[in-house]
């Protein structure tokens, strides 16, 4: 059993890093199509949840970072949906190719969340349709509010990065089960924090709150926001009342 032990940890060793590590007593061919298979199929996982993020690389330090990944890293989940999570822990110890592209991570955790929201597993919450302002509302379990400063949500739609600028948004999944991204600003994500967050109070009560804490007349306050609250109710965020 230890030779087999010994044999397993060598051949495991050399599918990593089969240029550095020796190759353990088994026929090279074989060999050969293991680390094909290994590598492509962890390969492919990655590269399917982040291909924005290898447009933006050039090919080299595409191919170095899946071979580092491959070689380095050694994920805690025996699950292949957590791979890209794996990636995205592996990319943020990568400082010399962060230096290089300082937009890395965040593009790599915007593709990754989106990938989240799909598989995020959880209930839609009972509802009835009611009155916003006088009743408590009921939100939908599946609502990220995300900053980011970089414009993420736009780097696929070019081949070059863009500069750096604040991004809010609302990425948010249907009752249709589309996965959906809303561009939008910081006090909506605020107040989007704050529906979550509430079990107690009405729509009115909570903007009320909300508008003391910006030094703001209140009922002009709910007048405006009357607008926020008609994307949360047509984004399938903002789902009804208790």
């Amino acid at each position: 059993m230890s030779d087999f032990v010994t044999l397993q940890q060598q051949w495991t060793a050399w599918l990593r890093q089969p240029d550095s590590a020796p190759m353990p007593n088994v026929e090279e061919r074989r060999l050969k199509i293991y680390r094909e298979l290994f590598f492509n199929n962890v390969s492919s996982f990655v590269e399917n949840t982040f291909p924005i993020v290898k447009q933006h690389l050039p090919a080299s330090d595409w191919d170095l970072l899946l071979k580092n990944f491959f070689a380095l890293h050694y994920c805690q989940s025996p699950y292949f949906h957590e791979i890209s999570s794996e990636f995205l822990q592996f990319l943020a110890t990568q400082h010399e190719l962060l230096a290089s592209y300082p937009w890395l991570t965040e593009l790599a955790h915007f593709e990754w969340i989106e990938l989240a929201a799909e598989i995020f597993d959880d209930a839609w919450p009972q509802f009835i349709a009611g009155d916003f302002w006088h009743n408590i509302p009921v939100m939908s379990p599946f609502a990220w509010p995300l900053v980011y400063q970089w414009p993420v949500q736009r780097f696929a739609q070019s081949k070059q990065p863009f500069n750096r600028e604040v991004s809010c948004l609302i990425l948010h999944r249907n009752q249709d089960e589309q996965v959906q991204i809303i561009e939008s600003n910081a006090l909506t994500l605020h107040l989007l924090q704050k529906l979550q967050a509430n079990h107690k109070q009405t729509g009115k009560e909570l903007f009320i709150d909300l508008a003391q804490e910006l030094n703001t007349e209140p009922a002009s306050f709910c007048i405006a926001g009357q607008s926020m609250i008609d994307t949360f109710v047509k984004a399938d965020i903002l789902l009804g009342v208790r």
